[in-house]
């Protein structure tokens, strides 16, 4: 899948373009606020003004952590303006989440490994 979206890189780009119109608009406490370790997206209500900007986060964040070189890559290249809609994003929602999924997969081969 990584290397048919390399090759294939509209695919992605657009996902990720269209996620930035459905994210919050509140950019503090982010982490608090979308807190995704609990959220459930199959039973979500897209009508529902919160449900919406969690939904869009969610996905962000499980694009970055199913393919973190695709997202590096996308936005190292993007322009300016699109990086500073997104940054915030990413430091306080998608780093510690993969960071703490990161130290989970340690965790669990440190404890198999005895």
């Amino acid at each position: 899948m990584n290397e048919y979206l390399e090759e294939n890189d509209g695919i992605y780009r657009m996902l990720l373009v269209n996620l930035l119109a459905y994210l919050p608009e509140e950019k503090r406490g982010l982490q608090e606020a979308y807190n995704v370790s609990s959220f459930e997206p199959e039973y979500v209500d897209l009508s529902d003004n919160k449900s919406t900007p969690l939904l869009t986060v969610y996905t962000l964040l499980n694009f970055m952590k199913s393919f973190p070189s695709l997202a590096r890559k996308y936005y190292q290249e993007c322009d300016k303006q699109l990086l500073d809609l997104v940054m915030p994003y990413i430091k306080q929602i998608v780093s510690p989440a993969i960071l703490e999924n990161e130290i989970k997969k340690i965790e669990v081969a440190q404890s198999s490994l005895g």
